[in-house]
């Protein structure tokens, strides 16, 4: 045999073997050691993802708590607030409306809202009544 043969012999030994060490990296080999291993992980993973998802339930149950909570005193407010509310008081609050509306620079034009000549509110057609066109 020539130098040259036996240098591609050993080349081409080299290469197999290199190809081998590569496969035996590139592709793990599953005993039931690792299988069992992987299993393990699984397990965790999933009671990790369970811990996760309870963790999100108990936000979401303390978010519609404060929500809840929230609404108790908006209620409360709006109770204390009907106890004075007076016809006389809305339409003191309608009166300080326009004149705001006349005032800022933004929209000069005012507004003429008719009112109820018993209560001073204003008056809001609904929409089973037209209103009444005098001549």
């Amino acid at each position: 045999m020539s130098k040259q043969s036996v240098g591609g012999v050993l080349f081409l030994a080299g290469a197999v073997v290199a190809g081998i060490v590569a496969l035996m990296f590139l592709f793990p080999t599953y005993t039931r050691y690792q299988k069992r291993a992987n299993a393990q992980n699984q397990v965790k993973v999933s009671a990790i993802q369970i811990q996760n998802q309870e963790q999100r339930v108990k936000i979401a149950k303390q978010h519609a708590q404060i929500r809840y909570q929230n609404s108790i005193g908006i209620r409360e407010a709006q109770d204390e607030i009907a106890k004075t509310l007076t016809p006389l008081y809305v339409q003191f609050e309608m009166t300080q409306a326009l004149q705001a509306i006349a005032t800022s620079g933004k929209n000069n034009s005012v507004i003429y809202i008719p009112t109820s000549p018993t209560s001073g509110l204003p008056v809001v057609p609904t929409s089973n009544t037209t209103p009444a066109v005098t001549p």
